[in-house]
């Protein structure tokens, strides 16, 4: 503090900047590394929140969303209904004893121990659990702001609970009688694991049922980016991403379900493509500058086929999935079919250029006659030329067409004429 006439003023600090106030709060610090990861575990769901229902063929109960469980459902152990996600164990559902109590339902296990919530598995397990977790809930989230009047809910296989999951629960979505079965995959796919889950899905679900595996398009293991491909599918030039897919997404896509990619809130579905060389047919001319035109790519939709090199995306909006109860993407299959006719327009159009490069270019036939050679042979003395063989057809019209020897031109002698030179014209001079 300094002392002044008027009296005593703060002096300035080190903090202080031009034009601010010294009575300004200061700026708030970045949280520590560890503190950054707290930060973010406590976004993640608590255990004690969630448990498998056995009863209800593997439905997740979700206490934070559904707020009329703690309620509906039978409380306390309730033979062993519950089961936790993350050691399997029997799980105790408890909840307020009446409305006014400010005690929040929560699974308690059965047995204390020190772990998160009590629960006994290993931290790095239920951690892999949570991610999962959260990954469905989000796509949860998503799918409830779009399509608010759907039935959605997270389910497993009740055996599964306790161990390390493959595959994260399928987000089931019920519209009437149509049935949504969606997985997002966090982890390396096996082909194991696609044909049992395939398998369980078809096995669990009717006939209405369309089962949809979303992929995440900034990850790196479910998204292998081969650039870009221009296309024009109603007359304007767009850019659509190229992928190489894994041997699980065309895994997938054989056996009929749909595989697509998600960023922010835009599906990406895939259509196949690879090389293909028009064939040349009668009148085409594809020699010179129209070599190159002769390479194309070709379109198989809205299953890629098994033989495409690449598979490029579609945009869906997620919104427009609700104008439709049977969650069939529209918007992407009409992209596609445009592509389809954009193809086949180009294909006639390529083929109209090399007919008419073929009646600017024609192209000579050279066509060379085989000329009989004429070979002496040694005949016997007394042969007449009755012995000969007439000359036949072929070869009478032959040798009307063979052009004829020139006429031999007379030879006229060559007059020399002298040579001037000086010698020459000196000597004349003399002469004189």
């Amino acid at each position: 503090m300094t002392r002044t006439a008027a009296g005593t003023t703060p002096a300035p600090t080190r903090s202080s900047r031009p034009g601010t106030s010294p009575s300004a709060p200061p700026r708030p610090l970045a949280l520590p590394a560890d503190a950054a990861r707290r930060s973010a575990r406590s976004r993640l769901p608590r255990m004690g929140q969630f448990a498998v229902d056995v009863a209800d063929h593997g439905r997740i109960i979700d206490l934070r969303c559904d707020a009329d469980a703690s309620a509906r459902l039978p409380h306390g152990r309730a033979g062993g209904r519950y089961r936790c996600l993350a050691c399997g164990h029997r799980l105790i559902l408890q909840r307020p004893s009446n409305p006014d109590s400010s005690f929040t339902s929560r699974f308690r296990h059965d047995t204390v121990s020190c772990g998160a919530d009590h629960c006994p598995a290993p931290a790095q397990h239920q951690a892999d659990i949570q991610a999962d977790l959260t990954t469905m809930l989000t796509l949860r989230d998503q799918l409830l702001r779009v399509l608010p009047h759907a039935s959605l809910s997270l389910r497993i296989d009740a055996e599964l609970a306790g161990q390390r999951w493959d595959i994260p629960p399928a987000l089931i979505v019920r519209r009437g009688e149509h049935v949504v079965v969606l997985e997002r995959p966090r982890r390396l796919l096996t082909p194991a694991a696609v044909t049992r889950r395939l398998t369980q899905t078809r096995t669990q679900h009717p006939t209405l049922t369309a089962h949809w595996w979303v992929f995440d398009r900034d990850d790196p293991l479910h998204c292998d980016i081969a650039g870009t491909v221009n296309v024009q599918p109603y007359g304007k030039t767009i850019a659509h991403t190229k992928v190489r897919p894994t041997q699980a997404q065309r895994q997938l896509a054989t056996a009929g379900a749909t595989v697509c990619w998600l960023t922010n809130d835009t599906l990406l579905l895939p259509y196949g493509a690879r090389q293909r060389t028009y064939t040349t047919q009668a009148g085409e001319d594809w020699s010179g500058n129209m070599a190159s035109w002769k390479r194309d790519w070709t379109i198989s939709c809205p299953q890629p086929a098994d033989g495409a090199t690449w598979w490029g995306l579609a945009p869906q909006p997620l919104p427009a999935l609700s104008k439709r109860s049977d969650f069939r993407p529209a918007s992407a299959h009409a992209t596609m079919a445009a592509l389809a006719r954009a193809e086949h327009g180009r294909e006639r159009h390529r083929r109209r250029l090399a007919r008419e490069h073929a009646q600017q270019h024609p192209q000579a036939v050279s066509t060379q006659l085989a000329l009989p050679v004429a070979t002496v042979t040694d005949e016997p003395a007394g042969t007449t030329a009755a012995s000969t063989p007439p000359p036949t057809a072929a070869a009478e019209s032959l040798r009307q067409l063979a052009p004829s020897d020139p006429p031999q031109q007379a030879l006229i002698p060559r007059v020399r004429r002298r040579r001037l030179t000086w010698r020459s014209l000196l000597s004349r001079r003399w002469r004189r």
